[in-house]
């Protein structure tokens, strides 16, 4: 593991409270998430959920992002594709498949790792909460969200509805994700708790201590108690549909990040081609700047 790696996704401990602390620092970057950091996520995740000395871990964000999403630099590189230019072979499906199995929404990926972990679990966010990060808050068992917090997956803009879909659904109810999926505009934190996305919404200035005090509350259960009882909701869920959905949202992710794209169409693998990650970005936030939030 690079040095980098670890300065990127931190990890800390309070052994005297049982509290656990994983933390995005890209802060330059809004903390935009590699494929690297998650699976170093994935794995501090499973290491916490077989330690005697935590019962909770907390996700956080330093700067002033919880997290934006993945890097738009890797998407699409980390499936094989390459720049676009002539004679370039696409990606074969099983290259394809293997990476949204293995290392995201599969039985083996940090999604499911997160939402079955046997430890209790909070996000505690702030600003932007974009793709990876919203996904990282939907499968905690709580959220706690500062009042300039933003909801949504810029995915869902660049493919249409995919990824935890079935856990959304489960969250706000269907007709709110499809609407959140169906047009990309974020969700800004009063209305993620009207909707029941987050638990409970907090001025910047006292997100660090309401998340310590329901982290210190959730510390005070038994330990078997909060390993029991995360495999009664982890059989509840099973049951609700879980395991197929996930299986369902792998595969068809795996499909959908090869759709071809119509004229007029927001497109970014040609943009990032054409003008850079930078310029990419910018063009997508023209493109929908109607429908973003003032």
């Amino acid at each position: 593991m690079s040095e980098d790696l670890e300065k990127q996704i931190l990890y800390e401990k309070d052994k005297a409270k049982k509290i656990a602390f994983i933390t995005f620092n890209r802060p330059e970057k809004l903390n935009a998430t590699t494929l690297a950091m998650w699976d170093r996520i994935n794995r501090l995740v499973q290491e916490a959920e077989e330690d005697d000395d935590v019962k909770v871990i907390i996700f956080k964000g330093n700067g002033r992002a919880f997290n934006s999403g993945h890097d738009v630099g890797e998407l699409g590189f980390m499936h094989g594709y390459g720049t676009g230019a002539p004679g370039e072979r696409k990606p074969s499906q099983r290259q394809r498949i293997f990476v949204d199995g293995n290392h995201f929404w599969g039985k083996r990926g940090w999604c499911q790792t997160i939402l079955a972990c046997k430890k209790s679990t909070i996000a505690m966010v702030q600003g932007y909460c974009y793709g990876g990060g919203l996904q990282v808050a939907l499968e905690c068992d709580v959220c706690i969200a500062a009042e300039d917090a933003l909801f949504t997956h810029p995915g869902w803009r660049y493919i249409g509805p995919t990824t935890d879909v079935w856990l959304l659904i489960q969250t706000v109810g269907i007709r709110k994700a499809k609407e959140m999926m169906l047009t990309g505009i974020p969700v800004a934190a009063p209305e993620a708790l009207d909707i029941g996305l987050v638990n409970k919404v907090v001025p910047l200035n006292k997100l660090e201590a309401e998340t310590m005090k329901m982290a210190e509350a959730m510390a005070m259960l038994p330990a078997d108690g909060i390993v029991l009882g995360k495999v009664q909701f982890e059989a509840a869920l099973e049951a609700m549909g879980l395991g197929s959905a996930y299986t369902a949202g792998y595969i068809l992710h795996t499909v959908q990040t090869s759709i071809r794209y119509e004229p007029g169409e927001f497109n970014l693998f040609k943009e990032r081609r054409n003008k850079g990650v930078k310029g990419a970005i910018v063009t997508r936030e023209a493109h929908y700047k109607e429908q973003n939030p003032t």
